[in-house]
């Protein structure tokens, strides 16, 4: 959205914006996994969508944008279309599990996709602001390996073995298209104009809707929302709403490449609620890389 930002207060702002953006994104991925283990992913996604879409009016109507420009909500409905098809890859990958591994390939590959864009949109981070963009990438890929399934898997019979294998192989693929999928979501929202406010997540939420619902009723897979998979749907809406308002207002004061690395470490929340309400058990090397974010973070805002 903005390059060659100042440094100073607003910088500070942008990166509790961002972690905040990161948390919400986190808890409502988790969620909507949840959601996803009694009713089919594609319909959690679409319903959770249209929460988050009922969800930003009564927003808007409180906070109105400065400005209503077409190609805002156009750029919006693009990312909305990069995030329809990640939400659905994602939530399915994370249902497959293990969820570690699904949330750190992601957030790989969607952190490297929004730092690609930034830099070829002439965004020059500060020396500091890149050794914690740097150090962001691989607490990622710490968190996936470390995790105990992983190493549980090398005393399975061959059989059993080789169906690990496949089972981690379609969560692997899964979570890589949801990675771009995210990655082009962040891209897109950056390009919106700074005085747009929150009106281009209107045209997300609206794309990824239509999209979905679509797709869902040509292919005739529509099913109800399992009694028990509504409140995880609910709350997966109203959070990812939450979510991306908080990091489009990071967006209006920081630069895309670093915004987007801090929004990236989500997974250790995803990771961490696993944890807590799952009881997912964390090597080692998954504390490494929840640290490893956490010093992440500390350095861009550092950096800033």
């Amino acid at each position: 959205m903005h390059v060659d930002e100042p440094v100073g207060g607003a910088d500070v702002i942008a990166v509790v914006l961002a972690a905040f953006a990161s948390v919400s994104y986190g808890s409502s991925d988790f969620a909507g996994a949840m959601g996803s283990k009694r009713t089919d992913s594609a319909v959690v996604t679409v319903s959770s969508q249209l929460v988050s879409l009922l969800t930003l009016i009564p927003v808007l109507i409180v906070l109105r944008p400065d400005a209503w420009r077409v190609v805002d909500l156009g750029w919006g409905a693009l990312g909305g279309v990069g995030v329809a098809v990640a939400l659905t890859t994602f939530y399915r990958a994370l249902a497959i599990g293990p969820m570690s591994v699904a949330a750190a390939t992601t957030a790989l590959v969607g952190t490297l996709v929004p730092l690609a864009a930034g830099l070829a949109f002439g965004e020059r981070p500060s020396p500091l602001t890149w050794v914690g963009i740097l150090v962001s990438i691989p607490a990622a890929v710490v968190v996936a390996a470390g995790g105990p399934t992983s190493r549980a898997a090398r005393w399975l019979p061959p059989r059993e073995r080789f169906a690990a294998r496949e089972h981690a192989a379609t969560t692997l693929r899964l979570s890589l298209v949801a990675g771009v999928g995210f990655g082009l979501f962040f891209v897109a929202l950056s390009r919106t104009s700074a005085d747009s406010g929150l009106f281009p997540l209107v045209g997300a939420r609206a794309a990824s809707v239509l999209l979905l619902g679509t797709v869902l009723t040509v292919s005739r897979n529509w099913t109800a929302v399992h009694r028990r998979s509504w409140g995880f749907v609910i709350v997966a809406g109203v959070l990812d709403c939450a979510a991306n308002a908080l990091y489009l207002s990071a967006l209006e004061e920081g630069q895309l490449t670093w915004v987007a690395a801090i929004t990236s470490l989500y997974p250790a929340t995803t990771v961490v609620l696993a944890s807590l309400v799952l009881r997912e058990r964390l090597g080692r090397w998954q504390v490494v890389g929840l640290l490893m974010a956490a010093a992440a973070l500390a350095l861009v805002a550092v950096g800033r």
